[in-house]
C-alpha cells in the first residue's frame, strides 16, 4: 500500500477560495467600519498562522497609510492631495488580499498546491507557469535583499538624501543587478520546476495526502460565519 504524508492545513483550496472572498470584499466594501475590521481580520491570523511581530508590522504599516491617506485628504496640499490619497485608497484596499496570499504561500507547499489545483481540473499548461512563479516571487525578494547589501558595501545606496539627489542612478545601480539576477533564477526555476516532474505529456503525482478534512470544512465554516458578519457591518453599522 502506498504511503501518504499529511497535507499542511487548512487545504490549499479553501486558501484560494479565501484570497478570492478577499478581494471581493476588500474592494466592494464602501463603509470604513467594515474595510478596517476586514484587515483586522486578516492580521489575526497572520498572528495565528506567523507571529505577533509580523502581525503588528502589518499593522503599523496599514494603520500610518490610512491615516496619511485620511491628512492629505482633509489637507490641501497642491498635487499631492490630488493624486496620493488615490494611490493609497489602492493599498489600503489590496493590503488584505496581499496578507491572504502570503498566508498561502507561507502555508502551502508547491507540491500540495499543484495537486490541489490538479484537482480543480486546472490544466497543465498553466500549472507549470505557476509554478514557476510560485518559486519565483519569494527567491527575488531575497536577491533584492542581497543587491540592497551590496550596494550598500560599495557605498551606492548608502543614505535616502543620496537616492534623491540622483534618483536615475540609483534606480540603474539597482536594476541592472537585478535584472541579470533575474534571468537567471528564471532559468533555473524553470529547469528545477520540469525535473520535480511537471510535464505537459505526464501527470504528476504528490507524496502528500491532500484532501479536505474535518479542520478544512471547520476553518471554511468560520470564514463564512466572518464574511457574514463584515458583510452585515458594511450595510448596517457605521463607525468611522
Amino acid at each position: 500500500m502506498e504511503q501518504k504524508f499529511r497535507a499542511a492545513k487548512p487545504d490549499p483550496r479553501i486558501l484560494i477560495l479565501q484570497i478570492i472572498v478577499m478581494s471581493i470584499l476588500s474592494f466592494s466594501f464602501v463603509n470604513w467600519t467594515a474595510v478596517i475590521l476586514l484587515f483586522v481580520a486578516v492580521d489575526v491570523l497572520i498572528w495565528i498562522f506567523f507571529d505577533w511581530r509580523t502581525s503588528g508590522k502589518f499593522l503599523l504599516g496599514y494603520f500610518f497609510v490610512l491615516f496619511l491617506q485620511q491628512l492629505l485628504q482633509n489637507i490641501y496640499i497642491p498635487v499631492l492631495s490630488f493624486l496620493f490619497p488615490m494611490f493609497l485608497m489602492v493599498i489600503i484596499r489590496a493590503m488584505p488580499v496581499y496578507m491572504a496570499c502570503s498566508i498561502l504561500i507561507r502555508k502551502t507547499p508547491m507540491d500540495e498546491l499543484m495537486t490541489a489545483l490538479r484537482k480543480l481540473h486546472i490544466p497543465i499548461i498553466v500549472l507549470i507557469p505557476m509554478a514557476v512563479m510560485y518559486r519565483y516571487i519569494p527567491t527575488i525578494r531575497q536577491e533584492i535583499v542581497y543587491v540592497h547589501e551590496s550596494l550598500v558595501m560599495r557605498g551606492l545606496h548608502s543614505s535616502v538624501w543620496k537616492i534623491l539627489r540622483h534618483p536615475v542612478r540609483s534606480i540603474e545601480y539597482f536594476i541592472i543587478p537585478l535584472l541579470f539576477r533575474s534571468e537567471k533564477i528564471t532559468e533555473e526555476l524553470s529547469a528545477a520546476t520540469l525535473c520535480k516532474g511537471l510535464s505537459l505529456e505526464r501527470e504528476r503525482t504528490c507524496c502528500t495526502d491532500v484532501r479536505l478534512e474535518k479542520e478544512d470544512f471547520l476553518y471554511l465554516f468560520i470564514l463564512f460565519i466572518a464574511v457574514g458578519v463584515l458583510i452585515y457591518v458594511n450595510t448596517k453599522l457605521y463607525l468611522f
